[in-house]
């Protein structure tokens, strides 16, 4: 019998184990520069393979990571990398420290080779973790869980490459980002439509939370003026500065920075997003013609959106309710139906959850959000009623977004 050779992917995903397994990744770290004042704030890692390797390339590292299903490993190797070499360069306490994490590596445990050099850098950096658009909206629970989990420890989360994926502009609003990094085709593409949905999208966060905006992407002096120009604080590209080694001597940032957003409420049920407001009471009927009343404004929504229902009863979700919902989430629209009895998945397309809270018996919430508009009926059985229920409605984007939080740490993972 002839041998068969391995085929180039099997022989670089070979490689790449290699590299991970034998810890080889290296640094480079990208200046983030305060566009008003041309000062350098902080450094973004961005990681490689060794010099020599097939993987100089950060993109090469990250497709044979998930090809051999070790992103997660790769992930914490890669923060591990950054760190060392942060340490090495004795990088100061006023400069912050941009780390990348993947979605899939939140809540995961850190191999503990790599914890030591991790936790003395957390200690000693300003550390904001960026978290990227790759599988964004794949495990809303995890996501949410993952970052609330890092915030007391670091100086910021930050989302990046806002405008280059529609799932990163829909979960936006319930990530309360601190930095929101806008994407380099906004920053190079200039005042086009779909710039403008963008900038208006990254307003009405910043406004709404205090996040910093930066502009990723800056090649020229013309990309910088149009980034001050929309308003980012903060700016990183080739004309700023090229991914290199640290430097050896750091002066210090003329500008400190504190990237701190305003933190959403974490709420017990989306009911609790009503607290200190004068809420009603409604039979059955008039509740399920308000949700329908809801849901029908809401069949139009396009990406970037949420669409969130929780029923107390799975006979409330009807079949036109189901088809409705499986066009929402093929539109892009994220997509989700809770409730007890409910099936995993409600309708093509629609996340569910694999198990029901029964913190939510009784419950329901018909929720929306999209781009300058948010709205959520919510509800709950009134004790020892059958058919009554004690409701109110909100247009409050804050009670909305927290409510959508509170649903989407219920949401099972949808598929890759």
């Amino acid at each position: 019998m002839a041998n068969v050779s391995p085929s180039v992917d099997e022989r670089l995903d070979e490689e790449f184990v290699r590299i991970l397994r034998d810890r080889r990744l290296e640094s480079v770290f990208q200046p983030i520069v305060h566009l008003a004042s041309r000062a350098t704030i902080g450094y973004e890692a961005l990681v490689r393979g060794p010099a020599g390797s097939s993987f100089t390339d950060a993109l090469m590292l990250l497709r044979h990571a998930y090809h051999t299903d070790l992103v997660v490993e790769f992930d914490w190797a890669a923060r591990a990398a950054a760190c060392r070499a942060a340490m090495a360069a004795q990088l100061t306490h006023d400069q912050l420290l941009f780390l990348n994490i993947e979605p899939l590596a939140f809540g995961t445990d850190c191999p503990p080779d790599l914890w030591p050099d991790i936790k003395t850098a957390f200690e000693r950096f300003q550390v904001v973790l960026e978290v990227t658009e790759r599988s964004l909206d794949r495990d809303p629970r995890s996501l949410l869980e993952g970052i609330d989990h890092q915030r007391p420890d670091v100086a910021g989360i930050a989302m990046d490459d806002l405008g280059g994926n529609g799932a990163t502009l829909s979960m936006l609003p319930v990530l309360a980002a601190d930095v929101i990094k806008l994407d380099q085709s906004v920053t190079q593409s200039g005042p086009t439509p779909a710039v403008m949905q963008i900038m208006d999208i990254a307003y009405e966060e910043a406004e709404r939370t205090g996040a910093t905006i930066l502009a990723e992407g800056v090649e020229t002096p013309g990309h910088a003026v149009f980034a001050e120009s929309v308003g980012a604080a903060l700016a990183q590209g080739l004309y700023l500065g090229p991914p290199a080694p640290l430097p050896t001597a750091f002066r210090a940032a003329e500008v400190p920075l504190s990237v701190n957003s305003e933190q959403i409420a974490r709420l017990a049920t989306p009911f609790d997003a009503l607290e200190g407001r004068t809420t009603s009471r409604a039979d059955l009927t008039y509740v399920t013609a308000l949700s329908h009343h809801l849901t029908e404004r809401a069949a139009e929504l396009v990406a970037p959106a949420l669409s969130l229902l929780l029923l107390p009863d799975p006979h409330l979700l009807t079949r036109a309710d189901r088809i409705r919902l499986a066009l929402q989430a093929q539109r892009g629209v994220v997509t989700g139906v809770l409730g007890p009895g409910m099936p995993d998945p409600p309708a093509a397309g629609v996340r569910g959850a694999r198990r029901h809270d029964h913190a939510l018996d009784g419950h329901w919430a018909t929720l929306t959000l999209s781009p300058g508009t948010a709205s959520a009926l919510l509800a709950r059985q009134v004790p020892g009623s059958v058919d009554e229920y004690e409701f109110g409605v909100t247009h409050d984007r804050r009670r909305v977004v927290a409510a959508a939080r509170s649903l989407l740490r219920r949401l099972g993972a949808g598929s890759p």
